[in-house]
Protein backbone atom coordinates (compact mmCIF):
# COMPACT_ATOMS: atom_id res chain seq x y z
CA UNK A 1 0.00 0.00 0.00
CA UNK A 2 1.43 3.40 -0.90
CA UNK A 3 2.50 5.55 2.05
CA UNK A 4 0.12 8.38 1.12
CA UNK A 5 -2.85 5.99 1.08
CA UNK A 6 -1.88 4.58 4.51
CA UNK A 7 -1.65 8.10 5.95
CA UNK A 8 -5.03 9.02 4.46
CA UNK A 9 -6.66 5.88 5.94
CA UNK A 10 -5.10 6.59 9.35
CA UNK A 11 -6.39 10.17 9.26
CA UNK A 12 -9.90 8.98 8.41
CA UNK A 13 -9.85 6.43 11.24
CA UNK A 14 -8.75 9.08 13.74
CA UNK A 15 -11.50 11.42 12.54
CA UNK A 16 -14.20 8.73 12.66
CA UNK A 17 -13.16 6.81 15.77
CA UNK A 18 -11.50 9.63 17.66
CA UNK A 19 -8.09 9.78 19.19
CA UNK A 20 -7.50 8.73 22.75
CA UNK A 21 -5.83 11.59 24.59
CA UNK A 22 -2.28 10.62 25.47
CA UNK A 23 -2.71 11.89 29.03
CA UNK A 24 -6.08 10.24 29.71
CA UNK A 25 -6.33 8.08 32.82
CA UNK A 26 -9.36 5.81 32.64
CA UNK A 27 -10.66 3.32 35.16
CA UNK A 28 -12.35 0.25 33.74
CA UNK A 29 -15.04 -0.11 36.40
CA UNK A 30 -16.77 3.28 36.20
CA UNK A 31 -20.39 3.93 35.30
CA UNK A 32 -21.40 3.75 31.63
CA UNK A 33 -22.98 7.21 31.81
CA UNK A 34 -21.72 10.41 33.47
CA UNK A 35 -25.13 10.95 35.08
CA UNK A 36 -25.83 8.57 37.93
CA UNK A 37 -27.49 8.43 41.31
CA UNK A 38 -26.45 7.42 44.78
CA UNK A 39 -28.77 6.36 47.57
CA UNK A 40 -29.43 9.21 50.05
CA UNK A 41 -27.16 9.10 53.08
CA UNK A 42 -27.65 10.59 56.51
CA UNK A 43 -24.75 11.46 58.76
CA UNK A 44 -24.10 14.11 61.37
CA UNK A 45 -23.40 17.62 60.13
CA UNK A 46 -19.61 17.23 60.21
CA UNK A 47 -19.96 14.53 57.51
CA UNK A 48 -23.19 15.45 55.71
CA UNK A 49 -22.08 18.90 54.49
CA UNK A 50 -18.73 17.76 53.06
CA UNK A 51 -20.34 14.73 51.43
CA UNK A 52 -23.07 16.86 49.82
CA UNK A 53 -20.39 19.33 48.68
CA UNK A 54 -18.63 16.45 46.92
CA UNK A 55 -21.63 15.88 44.67
CA UNK A 56 -21.92 19.63 44.06
CA UNK A 57 -18.23 19.87 43.20
CA UNK A 58 -18.63 17.34 40.39
CA UNK A 59 -21.94 18.81 39.23
CA UNK A 60 -20.33 22.27 38.91
CA UNK A 61 -17.63 21.06 36.49
CA UNK A 62 -17.68 21.84 32.75
CA UNK A 63 -18.37 18.15 32.07
CA UNK A 64 -21.51 16.07 31.52
CA UNK A 65 -21.14 14.71 35.08
CA UNK A 66 -24.27 14.97 37.18
CA UNK A 67 -24.54 12.98 40.39
CA UNK A 68 -27.76 13.10 42.39
CA UNK A 69 -29.42 11.27 45.25
CA UNK A 70 -32.28 8.86 44.67
CA UNK A 71 -33.91 6.47 47.09
CA UNK A 72 -34.21 3.98 44.23
CA UNK A 73 -30.47 3.91 43.56
CA UNK A 74 -28.52 0.72 44.09
CA UNK A 75 -25.29 2.72 44.51
CA UNK A 76 -24.39 3.72 48.05
CA UNK A 77 -21.85 5.34 50.34
CA UNK A 78 -20.97 4.18 53.84
CA UNK A 79 -18.87 6.20 56.27
CA UNK A 80 -17.67 4.20 59.24
CA UNK A 81 -14.49 3.01 60.93
CA UNK A 82 -12.52 0.31 59.12
CA UNK A 83 -9.30 -1.27 60.36
CA UNK A 84 -7.69 -0.87 56.92
CA UNK A 85 -5.33 2.02 56.09
CA UNK A 86 -7.21 3.53 53.13
CA UNK A 87 -9.32 6.71 53.27
CA UNK A 88 -11.89 5.74 50.67
CA UNK A 89 -12.68 2.67 48.62
CA UNK A 90 -14.72 2.41 45.42
CA UNK A 91 -16.15 -1.01 44.53
CA UNK A 92 -18.01 -1.58 41.27
CA UNK A 93 -20.73 -4.16 40.82
CA UNK A 94 -21.48 -3.56 37.14
CA UNK A 95 -24.47 -1.24 37.07
CA UNK A 96 -23.95 0.12 40.59
CA UNK A 97 -21.18 0.82 43.10
CA UNK A 98 -20.44 1.19 46.78
CA UNK A 99 -18.11 3.79 48.23
CA UNK A 100 -16.67 3.30 51.69
CA UNK A 101 -15.23 6.24 53.63
CA UNK A 102 -12.92 5.25 56.47
CA UNK A 103 -13.73 7.53 59.41
CA UNK A 104 -10.78 6.16 61.40
CA UNK A 105 -8.07 7.17 58.93
CA UNK A 106 -9.79 10.38 57.83
CA UNK A 107 -10.22 11.60 61.41
CA UNK A 108 -6.68 10.57 62.28
CA UNK A 109 -4.98 12.38 59.39
CA UNK A 110 -7.17 15.42 58.65
CA UNK A 111 -6.08 18.87 59.72
CA UNK A 112 -9.16 20.26 57.93
CA UNK A 113 -11.80 17.56 58.46
CA UNK A 114 -14.44 19.04 56.15
CA UNK A 115 -12.02 19.43 53.24
CA UNK A 116 -10.52 16.00 53.82
CA UNK A 117 -13.93 14.28 53.66
CA UNK A 118 -14.85 16.26 50.55
CA UNK A 119 -11.55 15.43 48.84
CA UNK A 120 -11.85 11.71 49.56
CA UNK A 121 -15.47 11.49 48.41
CA UNK A 122 -14.87 13.59 45.25
CA UNK A 123 -11.96 11.25 44.45
CA UNK A 124 -14.07 8.11 44.91
CA UNK A 125 -16.88 9.58 42.80
CA UNK A 126 -14.20 10.17 40.17
CA UNK A 127 -13.79 6.40 39.95
CA UNK A 128 -17.55 6.26 39.30
CA UNK A 129 -16.88 8.67 36.42
CA UNK A 130 -14.33 6.18 35.04
CA UNK A 131 -11.24 8.07 36.23
CA UNK A 132 -8.10 6.24 37.36
CA UNK A 133 -5.29 7.39 39.62
CA UNK A 134 -2.62 9.64 38.15
CA UNK A 135 0.42 11.65 39.25
CA UNK A 136 -0.78 15.06 38.00
CA UNK A 137 -2.41 18.03 39.72
CA UNK A 138 -5.66 16.15 40.00
CA UNK A 139 -8.32 15.01 42.45
CA UNK A 140 -7.35 11.52 41.24
CA UNK A 141 -3.74 11.90 42.40
CA UNK A 142 -3.36 9.53 45.34
CA UNK A 143 -0.71 11.80 46.88
CA UNK A 144 -2.76 15.04 46.70
CA UNK A 145 -3.19 17.23 49.76
CA UNK A 146 -6.64 16.16 50.94
CA UNK A 147 -6.81 19.08 53.36
CA UNK A 148 -6.78 21.60 50.50
CA UNK A 149 -7.63 19.95 47.16
CA UNK A 150 -11.39 19.37 47.13
CA UNK A 151 -12.51 19.93 43.55
CA UNK A 152 -11.93 18.19 40.24
CA UNK A 153 -9.04 19.86 38.41
CA UNK A 154 -8.59 20.66 34.71
CA UNK A 155 -7.09 17.24 33.98
CA UNK A 156 -10.01 15.48 35.72
CA UNK A 157 -12.52 17.49 33.70
CA UNK A 158 -10.63 16.76 30.50
CA UNK A 159 -10.60 13.04 31.22
CA UNK A 160 -14.36 12.99 31.95
CA UNK A 161 -15.07 14.96 28.76
CA UNK A 162 -12.82 12.63 26.74
CA UNK A 163 -14.43 9.51 28.17
CA UNK A 164 -18.06 10.54 27.87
Amino acid sequence: MPRSLAIAIAAILVAVVGATPAAAHWYGAGMTQPNFTIRPYSYNSSWQGPMDRSLSNWNATPTPAYISKSSGSSSSVVATSYSDTWYGLYSSYGSYFQIKLNSRTISGDASNFSNFVTSVFVHELGHGLSLAHNDLTSIMNHGRNRNTLTTPQAHDNSDVNSYY
